[in-house]
């Protein structure tokens, strides 16, 4: 069975894919990737040149976010496209 998180990542990356790339497209998918619990402690800032700032709700939140990054990226690889995000830096 496959759960919510997979399903939504599925049928949202080919809608995803018709509107351009955008602060708002990149929040979006920050949201779906991250989950309920990781999207609620953490606001991302996305710029033009690639970079996805992280900050995190506090130290906790940072090392949680830290140990979920390979899934996070690996989810908006397939809602972004592969060059969309090329950096993520997570702070405090």
């Amino acid at each position: 069975m496959e759960s919510l998180q997979q399903t939504a990542v599925r049928v949202l990356g080919p809608l995803l894919d018709a509107q351009p790339l955008s602060p708002g497209k990149v929040a979006f998918a920050w949201t779906i990737a991250a989950g309920p619990a990781l999207s609620r402690a953490s606001t991302p800032t996305w710029t033009p040149d690639g970079t996805l700032r992280i900050r995190a709700r506090d130290a906790v939140w940072r090392t949680e976010l830290q140990r979920a990054r390979p899934m996070v990226t690996e989810r908006l690889s397939h809602l972004l496209g592969p060059s969309a995000v090329r950096r993520i830096i997570i702070t405090e």
